[in-house]
C-alpha cells in the first residue's frame, strides 16, 4: 500500500465517529459539491444548509463530512494515476469506517473518466511549481585555468529538464555537490517525519470560493 497516501488520509481518523454515520444518499450531493469546487464551477449560496434540511442532519455533521470528502479527493488526485490501486484506496477508506456504498461512490469519482479533468483543475488551483522530469550530468576536470587551485579539480555539470519545458544547466564543485546532496537528503527525511506524525492538514475549504 502507498504508505504516504495512507498517512495523509489517516489524519481523518479523528472523524471516524462522524464518517461511520455517513450514508449513500447524503454523500452523493457532497461528492457533487466537492467536484464542483475542484472544477471551480458556480456553487449556489446555502447549498450545505439545504442538504442539512433535506436529510435532517446537523450542520456539524455536514461540515465534517464535506471536509472529509474534499480531503480524500484532493489527496488522491495529487498522486500519479496508478500509484494508488483501487483496492488500496478502498482499504484506506474502510479504516475510516466509511460504509461500502460511500466507498464505492468515492472510488467511482477517483478512478472515473473525469479524473484527468479534475487533476488539471486541481493543479491550477494549487499552482504547483515545476518539477524535474529528467536529469543529465557529467564530470569535467580542468587541466588549464587561470586559477591554480582549480587545475585538475573535478566539477559536475548538471542539466535539469523541468515539467514546464524549461532547461536549467549549472556547474557545481565537488564541495557544492555534496552540500546539495545533503540538503536533498535532509529534506526527504523531514518529509518522512511529517508523514509519520500525520501533520498533513486538510486543505482549507476557505481557499475555495463558494458563491
Amino acid at each position: 500500500m502507498s504508505t504516504t497516501f495512507q498517512a495523509q488520509i489517516s489524519c481523518l481518523g479523528s472523524k471516524t465517529k462522524y464518517l461511520a454515520e455517513l450514508k449513500k444518499p447524503v454523500i452523493r450531493p457532497l461528492i457533487q459539491l466537492a467536484v464542483k469546487s475542484i472544477q471551480r464551477d458556480h456553487i449556489e449560496e446555502g447549498v450545505l444548509d439545504r442538504i442539512c434540511e433535506k436529510y435532517n442532519v446537523t450542520q456539524e455533521n455536514i461540515d465534517q463530512w464535506y471536509s472529509a470528502v474534499l480531503k480524500i479527493l484532493h489527496t488522491h488526485l495529487r498522486y500519479p494515476s496508478g500509484s494508488v490501486k483501487p483496492a488500496e484506496f478502498k482499504e484506506c477508506l474502510q479504516d475510516l469506517k466509511l460504509s461500502p456504498d460511500c466507498i464505492e461512490d468515492l472510488s467511482t469519482v477517483a478512478y472515473g473518466q473525469r479524473r484527468v479533468v479534475l487533476v488539471n483543475e486541481l493543479l491550477y488551483i494549487t499552482k504547483f511549481y515545476p518539477h524535474i522530469k529528467s536529469c543529465r550530468w557529467r564530470i569535467d576536470i580542468n587541466i588549464s585555468s587561470s586559477v591554480l587551485s582549480r587545475i585538475m579539480e573535478p566539477s559536475i555539470i548538471m542539466e535539469w529538464t523541468l515539467s514546464s519545458g524549461e532547461c536549467k544547466m549549472f556547474e557545481l564543485s565537488m564541495a557544492k555537490f555534496h552540500q546539495l546532496r545533503h540538503a536533498v537528503a535532509s529534506l526527504l527525511r523531514e518529509i518522512q517525519i511529517f508523514e509519520r506524525r500525520n501533520t498533513f492538514k486538510n486543505y482549507s475549504t476557505s481557499s475555495i470560493e463558494i458563491k
